[in-house]
């Protein structure tokens, strides 16, 4: 009997330690490491806050496909390393001119050595793509995001299944002029995208030949915006805001004002980062080409305008968590509400004559391989996603086509769709959470199918 208890006791302090080593090795992660049986997504900013609420839920309560029972996760990494999607920067900071090699735009000490000047000192922030792996650079950015998940052609495993967008890859009008062979694509929704100021502002309806000027023009020649040109009244120099140059966002906006080449005038910040305009020195004279979808999540507004009945998402991140009552003062009007708005109205002025007001409505994509649809894909993708369905991880949450020959299919809506029915971004509960980003829901296959 004491050798039984003995080995019993043994036994429950092994287990005890074991335990301990895992809780340790699992603490170890920044992120969620994801498994091989998950599927993983990068990319743009834009895009980002619909995809994480599709997978997660939202604060209303309203589980995201992860909350509903599923073995297997949907996961999407976020652009920036910061969950308000603010860039982390280095100890140099903001306008420092010179960052230490890992810190700056150029990515890692491999490719850079040497300090380099940059307007802003980013870090070169990481993630676990796949439990057990080695971190590796976080793809900030609808480019970066797309490039990563193109370089992707390991030989035993995918390690990135789909890329977020808000701008078209392939050769197509305003697209990065990308190779897309063998990849498809699905349109999300559309995002309204203009000129975003100040409430307090000395800036004045503006056309794209006039951000053409504005965003093109070098020191010291940086435009006031009582240039005839501009056609305001204050003398004050325009501060233009830049988005990372690899950014689904800048390069809409290059594409839609016709921007060559990008003048020295503007400060590059985190793409649609509404405090930007506090933090550029001189907010009544900075502008920011902006998505509307974003302003909305800030707003507490749904995709179609209207309130998503809990307000602002967004919270003042120097409050720590509290749950004492009362509540501290810190946690009292904690929602970030920036004094800023989108210019969607207005006639421009100037000489010569600059045309109508820019403000554009962009579609947002998810880009993934033909062959993870058609079900002849290596690595796994080809088997169910979840214990107990027929269907592959893109059919279940992305594109399920009713493919040419295929038995089973449904038609809901006048779409026809394979065995399964609808994929869960075009349900009723995934087109809710897209809403809920702020961003108008639409669903609609861009590129060739199976």
């Amino acid at each position: 009997m004491r050798h039984r208890r003995l080995k019993a006791g043994l036994g429950a302090a092994l287990a005890l330690s074991l335990t301990m080593v895992l809780m340790a090795q699992t603490a170890a992660h920044a992120d969620y490491a994801p498994s091989f049986s998950d599927v993983v997504g990068i990319g743009s900013d834009t895009v980002q806050y619909a995809i994480d609420f599709m997978a997660d839920g939202f604060i209303t309560g309203a589980p995201g496909y992860n909350g509903i029972g599923n073995l297997n996760r949907l996961v999407s990494f976020d652009g920036t390393a910061d969950a308000n999607s603010r860039v982390a920067y280095a100890n140099n900071g903001v306008g420092s001119g010179t960052c230490h090699p890992g810190e700056g735009a150029l990515a890692g000490t491999g490719n850079d050595s040497a300090d380099h000047a940059n307007t802003t000192c980013f870090l070169n922030p990481t993630i676990v793509l796949r439990a057990g792996l080695s971190p590796v650079l976080r793809p900030n950015g609808s480019g970066a995001g797309f490039d990563a998940f193109r370089r992707d052609v390991d030989g035993t495993h995918h390690y990135v299944d789909f890329s977020r967008s808000s701008v078209c890859q392939g050769s197509g009008t305003g697209c990065r002029g990308k190779n897309v062979t063998g990849i498809d694509s699905v349109q999300l929704g559309n995002d309204p995208f203009a000129i975003l100021v100040a409430n307090t502002t000395n800036s004045v309806p503006l056309s794209a030949s006039q951000l053409k000027l504005i965003y093109e023009a070098n020191t010291p020649n940086c435009l006031h915006w009582n240039d005839p040109a501009i056609g305001g009244t204050s003398a004050n120099l325009i501060k233009p805001i830049i988005p990372q140059t690899d950014s689904g966002t800048f390069s809409s906006f290059k594409s839609a004002v016709g921007i060559t080449t990008l003048g020295n005038c503007g400060t590059q910040f985190e793409e649609n980062d509404p405090t930007a305009i506090s933090a550029s020195g001189a907010p009544a004279d900075a502008i920011e080409p902006m998505s509307g979808g974003r302003l909305n999540l800030y707003q507490g507004l749904l995709g179609n305008g209207t309130s998503n009945g809990v307000g602002g998402y967004f919270q003042d991140p120097s409050c720590a968590l509290e749950v004492a009552t009362p509540a501290p003062a810190c946690t009292t009007g904690a929602t970030i509400s920036p004094a800023v708005h989108l210019v969607t109205t207005g006639t421009p002025t100037g000489t010569p004559a600059p045309g109508v007001l820019w403000s554009i409505t962009r579609p947002l994509y998810v880009f993934f391989r033909d062959s993870d649809v058609g079900n002849t894909a290596p690595f796994g993708s080809d088997k169910p996603f979840q214990p107990g369905s027929t269907l592959n991880w893109v059919r279940t949450l992305f594109y399920n086509p009713c493919s040419s020959g295929q038995t089973g299919c449904v038609t809901i809506g006048g779409t026809q769709y394979g065995p399964g029915g609808k994929p869960y971004i075009a349900s009723s509960a995934g087109q809710a959470q897209i809403s809920n980003a702020g961003i108008a829901p639409t669903y609609v296959v861009t590129l060739n199918g199976p």
